[in-house]
């Protein structure tokens, strides 16, 4: 290369690196270089974002409490401002910071604002927007039916929680009504299990909390097997022991595997694995009498107010999951979702709650021995295909599914007030009779009903520049047969979704959306006019307008929604006859607000607040017309804020706020139920043993041990007692 050739490259170089200017430089001399003025330039500091991943690899949003995509039904993850709903994602750290190893899955979603939770063990209720749901409204790995209202998710197995708000569960299929809330789901929980990570690992982990419960977990992870392409993750758990509340205990055992393999045209996941769980001493459900004058206060949290030498519920079963998704070119793949799961449970309880009056009076309570057993599968295959019309980018997806359930459920009650009486502030007294009259070992099975739902699904998500066009429908047709004479029930349902979405800049999106989801009819039992009769399905609709923004290293949701929620009611049909209808209705209308990011330098925070005007529409002879819906309140919160003083210390801090609520009792009687706040507070330092690396936590339940009831929306007069403070220490061994 000549000289000249050598000088041009140089010019260009420099040109196109900004460091020369477009005029040659004035050549100075030597004398002038020695006598040039040299100045020294402030430090300067470079600061940039790192980007955070999940440990499925999915990229999360700053803070990492939440990701950037989550679940949309049939169409798979998408970036959350693109979802026109309420939604969020929450990720791995959200389980590893909050969930206690003897608590649920409800002490994570207590993190979405939308949602209000309970405590209660042997139960899976928590709340929507001011409407019940429960276990029914969870998929596991994108399967339905597997969890009911007094059976959930095994905790130490989900890795993930994808929370759409709305009744929205047109978009991934069949969902069986059977013991899910009557007025229809309100909201879609997608859990997933921890699958296999990039790397070998394992782990073990030693807890301790509570009065002396103690647990042992294991978690082995291995990649790159077989032809590299296959992974395979296993984790179990042992834990027994007492909880804080006096004589109240719990003893689980589970053993699951998660084999994937991944290529790339194609993604396979089977989960599967025992569990069994024994609860002892857990009842924490109450119901005031609508008679009464006054709620009565909330007793001590500390102590059980069943008789845990005797009362308990144990479960046993296995759940298995299969996941494929295979890429036929580059604008279409299908795909299949399936599952099976059996459960058993005998029980010895009060039957439905501990029924209590204005003073603290046990009135009429019932024991009940039992025998469940649940067995369900599910099957869906569907295709995706990406097109263009014009301007116009097209992702349809088709699916069509099979939910089957059969359900045993045998009984024994005994009268009311026969074996138990007293007050929750003296002491509940136990008759000697009651030590001989669980017999729930001894049932056999009882045959209760058998459901298989059927539907099929279209989904067309259409983007044309900046706006976002979502158009779906579910065509359900149901099969229940109950074990009653006549209570076969066929029917076929429709559930159309519309949304749009409008993002002018990558930071901020609008949208708007119409839901609705349905629930089969019910058969009128006898007693009224129409005894026998086949009712409408109820019909749930919401309406949402939002607004999705990115500032800084922060992400904020606002939402404006507006739900009716149809239910059945007597209908007076002359002096002393009835019929019962779907004439009754609910209407729910609110705002809520979402937070998330790094505050600043060291500093997290997650939360949002939730406004709710919640009013019985239509009642039975309009006795209680515009009244607030039972447990009710108008205001609700929760704030995080996670500090991080270095690369090995956290401190995370939660508050859950509920406003003061509201109980309808007799003759249009508004009884308040006090406001509650509740501080919980975590700690994890990370260190080593020699060359072992440890993870040392420690968790604080309701800090300042406050005993208050907990609101039940959508279950009449009912109310929850908390938990009292609760310790919990653990240790995590990577070997």
């Amino acid at each position: 290369m000549t000289k000249k050739k050598i000088a041009s490259f140089l010019t260009l170089w420099l040109a196109g690196s900004g460091i020369a200017n477009a005029a040659q430089p004035e050549v100075l001399s030597d004398t002038a270089r020695a006598t040039e003025d040299t100045y020294e330039l402030p430090a300067v500091t470079v600061t940039g974002a790192r980007t955070l991943t999940d440990t499925d690899g999915r990229l999360m949003l700053p803070g990492g409490f939440q990701a950037q995509e989550t679940n949309f039904g049939l169409l798979g993850d998408r970036d959350v401002m693109q979802v026109p709903y309420t939604a969020q994602s929450l990720t791995t750290k959200n389980f590893d910071t909050f969930s206690a190893p003897s608590g649920d899955v409800n002490q994570v979603l207590a993190n979405v604002p939308s949602l209000r939770v309970g405590t209660s063990l042997i139960k899976t209720d928590f709340s929507a927007r001011g409407m019940l749901a429960n276990g029914s409204a969870m998929y596991l790995n994108n399967v339905p039916g597997f969890f009911i209202m007094a059976a959930g998710p095994v905790t130490n197995t989900i890795g993930r929680a994808d929370v759409m708000v709305g009744p929205a569960a047109t978009l991934s299929g069949s969902v069986q009504s059977y013991n899910g809330p009557d007025g229809g789901q309100p909201v879609s929980v997608y859990l997933y299990t921890k699958r296999p990570e990039k790397g070998d690992f394992t782990r073990y982990r030693q807890t301790m909390g509570g009065y002396g419960h103690y647990g042992s977990y294991i978690d082995v992870n291995r990649s790159g097997l077989g032809d590299g392409t296959f992974g395979v993750r296993v984790y179990g758990e042992h834990s027994e022991g007492n909880f804080a509340v006096s004589g109240a205990g719990r003893q689980k055992t589970n053993l699951f595997v998660d084999v994937s393999r991944e290529t790339p045209k194609s993604t396979t996941n089977l989960f599967g694995g025992y569990y069994r769980d024994r609860l002892r001493g857990t009842e924490r459900r109450f119901q005031i009498q609508r008679t009464a004058r006054q709620v009565p206060g909330a007793p001590d949290a500390s102590r059980s107010y069943d008789d845990p030498n005797l009362m308990h519920s144990d479960w046993d079963g296995y759940q298995i999951t299969l996941n494929h998704e295979q890429k036929i070119n580059p604008h279409t793949k299908w795909f299949l979702n399936a599952g099976t799961n059996d459960m058993t449970n005998r029980r010895f309880i009060y039957w439905s709650q501990v029924t209590i009056d204005g003073d603290g009076n046990l009135r009429g309570n019932r024991v009940w021995s039992q025998y469940f057993y649940l067995k369900s599968r599910y099957g869906q295959i569907g295709v995706n295909h990406k097109f263009r019309t014009g301007a116009a980018e097209h992702d349809v997806t088709l699916a069509v599914d099979r939910s089957w359930r059969v359900q045993y459920n045998n009984t024994r009650r005994d009268g009311a007030g026969a074996q138990v009486s007293g007050n929750i502030y003296s002491g509940i007294i136990y008759r000697p009779s009651i030590y001989s009259y669980d017999i729930s070992d001894s049932l056999g099975q009882k045959f209760q009903y058998q459901e298989m739902d059927t539907s099929i699904n279209l989904m067309d998500n259409v983007k044309i520049g900046k706006w976002n066009l979502l158009a779906a429908v579910t065509r359900r047709h149901g099969n229940y047969r109950g074990s009653a004479a006549g209570s076969q029930i066929s029917d076929t349902q429709y559930a159309p979704t519309f949304g749009v979405t409008y993002a002018p800049t990558e930071r901020l999106s609008v949208y708007g959306a119409y839901a609705r989801s349905t629930t089969r009819g019910q058969v009128v039992p006898g007693g009224y006019d129409n005894e026998g009769t086949i009712l409408p399905s109820v019909k749930v609709t919401q309406k949402e307008l939002g607004v999705k923004y990115k500032f800084g290293n922060m992400y904020a949701a606002l939402a404006y929604f507006d739900v009716n929620q149809p239910n059945y009611i007597d209908v007076a049909t002359g002096a002393s006859t009835k019929a019962y209808r779907l004439d009754g209705e609910n209407r729910y209308r609110g705002v809520d607000l979402s937070i998330t990011g790094a505050a600043a330098p060291k500093w997290n925070v997650f939360g949002g607040i939730q406004y709710l005007h919640a009013r019985q529409q239509r009642t039975q002879g309009g006795v209680n017309d515009g009244l607030p819906t039972d447990s009710s309140a108008p205001w609700s919160a929760v704030a995080g804020v996670e500090y991080m003083p270095n690369a090995d210390w956290t401190i995370t801090g939660r508050l859950n706020y509920v406003s003061r609520g509201t109980i309808i009792g007799t003759g249009r009687r508004e009884l308040s139920v006090p406001s509650s706040a509740v501080f919980d507070l975590f700690a994890n330092y990370r260190t080593k043993i020699g060359t072992t690396p440890v993870s040392l936590q420690a968790s604080i339940y309701n800090v300042f041990d406050r005993s208050y009831w907990i609101l039940q929306p959508g279950q009449g007069s009912k109310l929850l007692l908390s938990m009292p403070r609760t310790f919990m220490l653990s240790a995590t061994f990577d070997l």
